[in-house]
Protein backbone atom coordinates (compact mmCIF):
# COMPACT_ATOMS: atom_id res chain seq x y z
CA UNK A 1 0.00 0.00 0.00
CA UNK A 2 1.10 3.35 -1.18
CA UNK A 3 1.59 6.16 1.21
CA UNK A 4 1.90 10.04 0.89
CA UNK A 5 3.05 12.40 3.50
CA UNK A 6 2.62 9.50 6.18
CA UNK A 7 -1.11 9.34 5.33
CA UNK A 8 -2.51 5.85 3.55
CA UNK A 9 -3.40 6.16 0.34
CA UNK A 10 -6.17 3.37 -0.57
CA UNK A 11 -5.02 0.80 -4.03
CA UNK A 12 -6.92 -1.21 -6.29
CA UNK A 13 -5.25 -4.44 -7.31
CA UNK A 14 -4.84 -5.82 -10.26
CA UNK A 15 -6.27 -9.33 -10.36
CA UNK A 16 -5.09 -10.71 -13.49
CA UNK A 17 -1.81 -9.30 -12.84
CA UNK A 18 -1.38 -10.26 -8.50
CA UNK A 19 1.27 -7.89 -7.60
CA UNK A 20 0.85 -5.00 -9.33
CA UNK A 21 -1.02 -2.50 -7.63
CA UNK A 22 -1.75 0.98 -8.60
CA UNK A 23 -2.30 4.09 -5.73
CA UNK A 24 -4.74 6.82 -5.74
CA UNK A 25 -1.29 8.73 -5.98
CA UNK A 26 0.16 6.51 -9.27
CA UNK A 27 -3.68 6.98 -10.17
CA UNK A 28 -3.56 11.24 -10.63
CA UNK A 29 0.11 10.87 -11.72
CA UNK A 30 -1.39 8.80 -14.88
CA UNK A 31 -4.24 11.24 -15.81
CA UNK A 32 -1.92 14.48 -15.41
CA UNK A 33 0.82 12.63 -17.42
CA UNK A 34 -1.59 11.92 -20.18
CA UNK A 35 -2.83 15.30 -20.12
CA UNK A 36 0.32 16.67 -20.95
CA UNK A 37 0.21 14.23 -23.97
CA UNK A 38 2.24 11.46 -22.88
CA UNK A 39 1.53 8.28 -24.49
CA UNK A 40 0.53 5.41 -22.48
CA UNK A 41 3.35 3.54 -22.98
CA UNK A 42 6.07 6.38 -21.82
CA UNK A 43 3.65 6.61 -18.97
CA UNK A 44 3.96 3.09 -18.26
CA UNK A 45 7.59 3.27 -18.37
CA UNK A 46 8.61 5.87 -16.06
CA UNK A 47 6.19 4.89 -13.80
CA UNK A 48 7.32 1.04 -13.80
CA UNK A 49 4.06 -0.37 -14.92
CA UNK A 50 1.93 -2.45 -17.22
CA UNK A 51 0.41 -0.61 -19.89
CA UNK A 52 -2.94 -2.36 -19.18
CA UNK A 53 -3.20 -0.73 -15.83
CA UNK A 54 -2.90 2.64 -17.40
CA UNK A 55 -5.34 1.95 -19.52
CA UNK A 56 -7.48 1.08 -16.51
CA UNK A 57 -6.47 4.40 -14.47
CA UNK A 58 -7.21 6.64 -17.38
CA UNK A 59 -10.64 4.88 -17.68
CA UNK A 60 -11.42 5.14 -14.23
CA UNK A 61 -13.47 8.45 -12.76
CA UNK A 62 -12.64 8.10 -9.24
CA UNK A 63 -9.41 6.79 -7.81
CA UNK A 64 -9.03 3.39 -6.98
CA UNK A 65 -10.01 1.78 -3.28
CA UNK A 66 -8.61 -0.68 -1.29
CA UNK A 67 -10.69 -4.35 -1.03
CA UNK A 68 -9.76 -6.68 1.76
CA UNK A 69 -10.68 -10.06 0.83
CA UNK A 70 -13.12 -11.53 3.26
CA UNK A 71 -12.35 -13.24 5.92
CA UNK A 72 -13.41 -16.96 6.48
CA UNK A 73 -15.68 -17.81 9.00
CA UNK A 74 -16.07 -20.48 11.80
CA UNK A 75 -19.17 -20.78 10.88
CA UNK A 76 -19.14 -21.24 7.01
CA UNK A 77 -18.62 -24.84 6.84
CA UNK A 78 -21.56 -24.81 9.68
CA UNK A 79 -24.09 -23.09 7.31
CA UNK A 80 -25.83 -25.92 5.61
CA UNK A 81 -26.19 -27.74 9.28
CA UNK A 82 -27.51 -24.10 10.46
CA UNK A 83 -30.48 -23.51 7.31
CA UNK A 84 -31.42 -27.37 7.89
CA UNK A 85 -31.83 -26.60 11.67
CA UNK A 86 -33.66 -22.90 10.60
CA UNK A 87 -36.19 -25.10 8.33
CA UNK A 88 -37.35 -27.22 11.20
CA UNK A 89 -37.14 -24.65 14.19
CA UNK A 90 -37.31 -21.11 12.31
CA UNK A 91 -37.84 -19.63 16.06
CA UNK A 92 -34.78 -20.98 17.59
CA UNK A 93 -32.38 -18.67 19.72
CA UNK A 94 -28.84 -18.18 19.29
CA UNK A 95 -27.74 -19.60 22.54
CA UNK A 96 -29.55 -22.95 22.06
CA UNK A 97 -28.70 -23.25 17.95
CA UNK A 98 -24.54 -22.27 19.71
CA UNK A 99 -25.42 -25.39 22.07
CA UNK A 100 -26.20 -27.82 19.43
CA UNK A 101 -23.09 -26.79 17.21
CA UNK A 102 -20.86 -27.27 20.02
CA UNK A 103 -22.30 -30.49 21.17
CA UNK A 104 -22.42 -31.99 17.66
CA UNK A 105 -20.44 -30.83 15.18
CA UNK A 106 -17.35 -29.22 17.51
CA UNK A 107 -17.98 -25.48 16.94
CA UNK A 108 -15.51 -23.76 19.24
CA UNK A 109 -16.85 -20.23 18.62
CA UNK A 110 -18.98 -17.13 20.55
CA UNK A 111 -22.91 -16.93 21.07
CA UNK A 112 -22.40 -13.71 19.53
CA UNK A 113 -21.12 -15.14 16.50
CA UNK A 114 -24.30 -17.11 15.62
CA UNK A 115 -26.29 -14.19 16.91
CA UNK A 116 -24.70 -12.07 14.25
CA UNK A 117 -25.50 -14.80 11.79
CA UNK A 118 -28.68 -15.34 12.52
CA UNK A 119 -29.94 -11.77 12.37
CA UNK A 120 -28.20 -11.90 8.33
CA UNK A 121 -30.45 -14.89 7.73
CA UNK A 122 -33.84 -13.85 9.31
CA UNK A 123 -33.61 -10.34 9.43
CA UNK A 124 -36.26 -8.20 11.37
CA UNK A 125 -39.28 -7.02 9.46
CA UNK A 126 -39.42 -3.92 9.17
CA UNK A 127 -42.60 -1.78 8.35
CA UNK A 128 -42.66 0.98 5.29
CA UNK A 129 -42.91 4.16 6.34
CA UNK A 130 -44.99 6.37 4.88
CA UNK A 131 -46.82 9.87 4.97
CA UNK A 132 -50.33 10.26 6.10
CA UNK A 133 -53.01 12.93 4.80
CA UNK A 134 -55.16 14.11 7.65
CA UNK A 135 -58.79 15.59 7.05
CA UNK A 136 -60.29 18.87 9.46
CA UNK A 137 -61.73 17.40 13.05
CA UNK A 138 -60.45 13.94 12.14
CA UNK A 139 -57.73 13.45 14.68
CA UNK A 140 -55.74 15.00 17.94
CA UNK A 141 -52.70 12.54 19.27
CA UNK A 142 -52.12 12.47 22.55
CA UNK A 143 -48.93 12.15 24.66
CA UNK A 144 -47.03 12.86 28.08
CA UNK A 145 -44.23 14.63 28.84
CA UNK A 146 -42.17 15.23 31.85
CA UNK A 147 -40.62 18.78 31.57
CA UNK A 148 -36.88 19.19 31.32
CA UNK A 149 -36.46 21.06 35.03
CA UNK A 150 -38.06 21.07 38.39
CA UNK A 151 -39.72 24.37 39.82
CA UNK A 152 -39.89 25.39 43.35
CA UNK A 153 -43.74 25.47 44.24
CA UNK A 154 -44.86 26.22 47.78
CA UNK A 155 -41.24 25.69 48.67
CA UNK A 156 -40.89 22.67 47.41
CA UNK A 157 -38.76 21.26 44.16
CA UNK A 158 -41.74 19.36 41.72
CA UNK A 159 -41.94 17.58 38.73
CA UNK A 160 -44.48 19.32 36.42
CA UNK A 161 -45.79 16.77 33.27
CA UNK A 162 -47.77 18.17 30.53
CA UNK A 163 -50.07 15.71 28.56
CA UNK A 164 -49.96 17.45 24.91
CA UNK A 165 -52.30 17.06 22.50
CA UNK A 166 -51.64 17.85 18.68
CA UNK A 167 -54.28 18.45 15.54
CA UNK A 168 -51.93 17.24 12.90
CA UNK A 169 -54.04 18.50 10.01
CA UNK A 170 -53.35 21.87 11.53
CA UNK A 171 -50.52 21.54 13.38
CA UNK A 172 -52.28 23.10 16.66
CA UNK A 173 -51.36 22.20 20.24
CA UNK A 174 -52.60 22.79 23.49
CA UNK A 175 -51.12 20.96 26.62
CA UNK A 176 -52.96 20.29 30.62
CA UNK A 177 -49.84 20.51 33.37
CA UNK A 178 -49.90 18.71 36.78
CA UNK A 179 -47.85 16.84 39.40
CA UNK A 180 -48.43 13.56 38.04
CA UNK A 181 -49.68 11.23 35.63
CA UNK A 182 -52.30 9.41 36.88
CA UNK A 183 -55.42 8.50 35.59
CA UNK A 184 -57.44 11.09 37.16
CA UNK A 185 -55.05 13.77 35.40
CA UNK A 186 -55.28 11.95 31.94
CA UNK A 187 -58.64 12.06 32.16
CA UNK A 188 -59.37 15.57 33.40
CA UNK A 189 -56.20 16.77 30.58
CA UNK A 190 -58.89 15.31 27.90
CA UNK A 191 -61.77 17.40 29.73
CA UNK A 192 -59.72 20.43 29.46
CA UNK A 193 -58.16 20.01 25.95
CA UNK A 194 -61.77 19.54 24.36
CA UNK A 195 -63.41 22.65 26.15
CA UNK A 196 -60.11 24.36 24.92
CA UNK A 197 -60.76 22.96 21.17
CA UNK A 198 -64.68 23.84 21.30
CA UNK A 199 -65.17 20.53 20.30
CA UNK A 200 -64.13 16.99 19.64
CA UNK A 201 -62.15 15.37 17.18
CA UNK A 202 -63.58 12.03 15.23
CA UNK A 203 -60.49 9.56 16.55
CA UNK A 204 -57.98 10.07 19.62
CA UNK A 205 -54.43 8.52 19.12
CA UNK A 206 -52.28 7.24 21.95
CA UNK A 207 -49.14 5.42 22.92
CA UNK A 208 -49.29 2.36 24.52
CA UNK A 209 -50.50 4.21 27.90
CA UNK A 210 -51.91 2.59 31.11
CA UNK A 211 -54.18 4.97 31.02
CA UNK A 212 -55.88 3.23 27.76
CA UNK A 213 -54.06 0.38 27.10
CA UNK A 214 -55.08 -1.97 30.23
CA UNK A 215 -53.62 -5.46 28.79
CA UNK A 216 -52.22 -6.06 25.12
CA UNK A 217 -51.69 -9.87 24.07
CA UNK A 218 -49.47 -11.41 21.62
CA UNK A 219 -51.52 -11.25 18.80
CA UNK A 220 -52.03 -7.45 19.60
CA UNK A 221 -55.47 -7.59 20.41
CA UNK A 222 -56.33 -4.16 23.09
CA UNK A 223 -58.09 -5.01 26.37
CA UNK A 224 -59.38 -0.72 27.15
CA UNK A 225 -58.82 0.75 30.12
CA UNK A 226 -62.39 0.82 31.90
CA UNK A 227 -62.74 4.68 32.84
CA UNK A 228 -61.02 5.49 29.70
CA UNK A 229 -63.85 3.55 27.64
CA UNK A 230 -66.29 5.67 30.20
CA UNK A 231 -64.51 8.87 29.09
CA UNK A 232 -64.95 7.49 25.40
CA UNK A 233 -67.97 6.19 25.26
CA UNK A 234 -68.90 9.64 27.30
CA UNK A 235 -67.45 12.12 24.36
CA UNK A 236 -68.06 9.42 21.04
CA UNK A 237 -64.87 9.64 19.72
CA UNK A 238 -62.86 6.57 18.36
CA UNK A 239 -59.72 5.97 19.96
CA UNK A 240 -56.35 4.19 18.03
CA UNK A 241 -53.09 2.74 19.94
CA UNK A 242 -49.45 2.88 17.93
CA UNK A 243 -47.86 -0.06 17.18
CA UNK A 244 -45.15 -0.72 19.78
CA UNK A 245 -41.30 0.74 19.46
CA UNK A 246 -43.01 3.12 16.54
CA UNK A 247 -43.26 6.41 17.94
CA UNK A 248 -43.91 7.61 14.00
CA UNK A 249 -47.43 6.42 14.22
CA UNK A 250 -48.11 9.98 16.32
CA UNK A 251 -45.12 12.33 14.95
CA UNK A 252 -47.16 15.37 15.33
CA UNK A 253 -47.58 14.95 18.68
CA UNK A 254 -43.72 13.98 19.29
CA UNK A 255 -43.07 17.19 17.36
CA UNK A 256 -45.45 18.79 19.89
CA UNK A 257 -43.69 17.84 22.89
CA UNK A 258 -40.26 18.43 21.67
CA UNK A 259 -41.53 21.77 21.01
CA UNK A 260 -42.77 22.58 24.51
CA UNK A 261 -39.81 21.70 26.12
CA UNK A 262 -37.51 23.64 23.86
CA UNK A 263 -39.55 26.48 23.26
CA UNK A 264 -42.13 26.99 26.04
CA UNK A 265 -40.63 25.75 28.74
CA UNK A 266 -36.72 27.56 29.57
CA UNK A 267 -37.12 30.49 31.35
CA UNK A 268 -40.94 30.54 32.82
CA UNK A 269 -42.06 31.82 35.81
CA UNK A 270 -44.83 30.63 38.11
CA UNK A 271 -46.18 30.19 41.15
CA UNK A 272 -49.19 27.63 40.76
CA UNK A 273 -50.38 24.94 37.98
CA UNK A 274 -53.48 27.66 36.89
CA UNK A 275 -50.70 30.39 36.58
CA UNK A 276 -48.48 28.23 34.53
CA UNK A 277 -51.74 27.33 32.52
CA UNK A 278 -52.45 31.16 31.77
CA UNK A 279 -48.66 31.63 31.10
CA UNK A 280 -48.67 28.91 28.66
CA UNK A 281 -52.01 29.80 26.85
CA UNK A 282 -50.84 33.00 26.10
CA UNK A 283 -47.63 31.18 24.43
CA UNK A 284 -50.01 29.09 22.52
CA UNK A 285 -52.08 31.87 20.95
CA UNK A 286 -49.74 34.71 20.68
CA UNK A 287 -46.71 32.43 19.53
CA UNK A 288 -47.16 28.81 18.90
CA UNK A 289 -50.51 29.41 16.87
CA UNK A 290 -49.49 32.14 15.06
CA UNK A 291 -46.33 30.59 13.32
CA UNK A 292 -46.17 29.30 9.98
CA UNK A 293 -46.17 25.57 9.93
CA UNK A 294 -42.92 23.58 9.46
CA UNK A 295 -44.35 22.68 5.82
CA UNK A 296 -44.28 26.50 4.87
CA UNK A 297 -47.90 25.91 3.29
CA UNK A 298 -49.93 27.83 6.05
CA UNK A 299 -50.35 29.77 9.24
CA UNK A 300 -51.37 27.34 12.42
CA UNK A 301 -54.16 29.79 13.57
CA UNK A 302 -55.87 29.91 10.33
CA UNK A 303 -55.94 26.10 9.53
CA UNK A 304 -57.16 25.97 13.23
CA UNK A 305 -60.15 28.13 12.61
CA UNK A 306 -61.02 25.71 9.50
CA UNK A 307 -60.62 22.45 11.90
CA UNK A 308 -62.75 23.93 14.94
CA UNK A 309 -65.78 24.32 12.34
CA UNK A 310 -65.48 20.26 11.64
CA UNK A 311 -65.43 19.35 15.52
CA UNK A 312 -67.77 17.52 16.97
CA UNK A 313 -69.75 19.43 19.72
CA UNK A 314 -69.21 18.26 23.27
CA UNK A 315 -71.82 16.88 25.74
CA UNK A 316 -74.02 19.16 27.32
CA UNK A 317 -73.16 17.38 30.65
CA UNK A 318 -69.37 17.47 31.86
CA UNK A 319 -67.26 14.43 32.34
CA UNK A 320 -66.62 13.74 36.39
CA UNK A 321 -62.76 12.95 36.20
CA UNK A 322 -62.46 13.51 39.63
CA UNK A 323 -61.04 10.62 42.21
CA UNK A 324 -63.50 9.33 43.88
CA UNK A 325 -62.71 7.72 47.40
CA UNK A 326 -65.42 6.37 49.83
CA UNK A 327 -64.01 7.25 53.40
CA UNK A 328 -65.05 6.91 57.29
CA UNK A 329 -64.64 10.37 58.71
CA UNK A 330 -62.26 9.80 62.12
CA UNK A 331 -63.01 11.17 65.41
CA UNK A 332 -60.91 14.56 64.31
CA UNK A 333 -62.56 15.01 61.45
CA UNK A 334 -59.80 15.66 59.02
CA UNK A 335 -58.97 13.12 56.24
CA UNK A 336 -56.16 12.91 54.75
CA UNK A 337 -54.98 13.10 50.73
CA UNK A 338 -52.06 13.36 48.93
CA UNK A 339 -49.84 14.77 52.18
CA UNK A 340 -52.79 16.90 53.06
CA UNK A 341 -55.79 17.03 55.60
CA UNK A 342 -58.75 18.27 54.92
CA UNK A 343 -61.59 18.90 57.40
CA UNK A 344 -64.89 17.49 57.05
CA UNK A 345 -68.03 19.12 59.14
CA UNK A 346 -68.10 17.92 62.55
CA UNK A 347 -71.41 16.26 62.36
CA UNK A 348 -69.84 13.91 59.82
CA UNK A 349 -67.94 11.96 61.96
CA UNK A 350 -67.90 7.98 61.75
CA UNK A 351 -69.89 8.93 58.79
CA UNK A 352 -69.18 7.28 55.09
CA UNK A 353 -68.76 10.58 52.73
CA UNK A 354 -67.06 10.70 49.65
CA UNK A 355 -63.77 12.20 48.76
CA UNK A 356 -63.20 13.89 45.79
CA UNK A 357 -59.77 15.76 44.11
CA UNK A 358 -59.22 17.40 40.99
CA UNK A 359 -55.78 19.26 40.13
CA UNK A 360 -56.65 22.24 41.98
CA UNK A 361 -59.88 21.66 44.28
CA UNK A 362 -60.72 18.69 46.78
CA UNK A 363 -64.35 18.41 47.97
CA UNK A 364 -66.20 16.15 50.11
CA UNK A 365 -69.73 15.05 49.26
CA UNK A 366 -72.32 13.09 52.04
CA UNK A 367 -75.56 11.89 50.07
CA UNK A 368 -75.15 13.60 46.96
CA UNK A 369 -74.14 17.28 48.33
CA UNK A 370 -71.13 19.05 48.31
CA UNK A 371 -70.26 19.58 52.39
CA UNK A 372 -67.24 21.14 52.05
CA UNK A 373 -64.57 22.40 49.69
CA UNK A 374 -60.98 24.04 49.25
CA UNK A 375 -58.73 24.74 46.58
CA UNK A 376 -55.94 21.58 46.72
CA UNK A 377 -52.43 21.96 49.14
CA UNK A 378 -49.34 22.30 46.39
CA UNK A 379 -47.27 20.91 49.62
CA UNK A 380 -47.41 19.04 53.25
CA UNK A 381 -49.12 21.76 55.61
CA UNK A 382 -50.70 24.58 55.12
CA UNK A 383 -48.43 27.31 56.44
CA UNK A 384 -51.13 28.54 59.20
CA UNK A 385 -49.74 31.18 60.85
CA UNK A 386 -52.13 30.73 64.13
CA UNK A 387 -50.29 29.11 67.25
CA UNK A 388 -51.48 25.82 68.02
CA UNK A 389 -52.72 24.78 64.37
CA UNK A 390 -50.36 21.92 63.71
CA UNK A 391 -48.32 23.04 60.19
CA UNK A 392 -47.32 19.67 59.49
CA UNK A 393 -50.81 18.13 59.11
CA UNK A 394 -53.89 20.36 58.11
CA UNK A 395 -54.79 22.49 55.05
CA UNK A 396 -55.78 25.64 55.22
CA UNK A 397 -59.52 26.55 53.69
CA UNK A 398 -58.97 30.21 51.97
CA UNK A 399 -59.35 32.87 54.99
CA UNK A 400 -59.82 30.15 57.31
CA UNK A 401 -57.29 28.42 59.99
CA UNK A 402 -58.02 24.71 59.47
CA UNK A 403 -57.90 24.11 63.35
CA UNK A 404 -58.39 27.39 64.96
CA UNK A 405 -60.92 29.10 63.08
Amino acid sequence: MATEAGLSVLVDIDERRPGEVVSALEWAEIRALAKDGILQREIASRLGINRRTVARALAADQPPRYVRAPAGSQLDPLMPVIRRVLEQWPEIKAPRLTELLRAEHGYEGSVDLVRRKLQGLRPREERPAQRTGYRPGQVVQFDWGELPTRPRIAGIERRVYALIASLPFSGAQTAHFSFDMTLESFLEGHVRVFDRLGGVPRECVYDNLRSVVGKRNSRQVVRWNQRFLHLRGHYAFHSTTCTPATPREKGSVEGAVRYVKTGFWPARRFATLPELDLVYATWRDQLANRRRHATGRFIVAERLAEERQTLRPQPPALFDFSLNRTVRVPTDGYLRYAGCFYRAPVELVHQGVELHASRDQVWICWRGQRVAEYSAATGRGCGCPSRGCDRSRHHRPPGLCCRCG
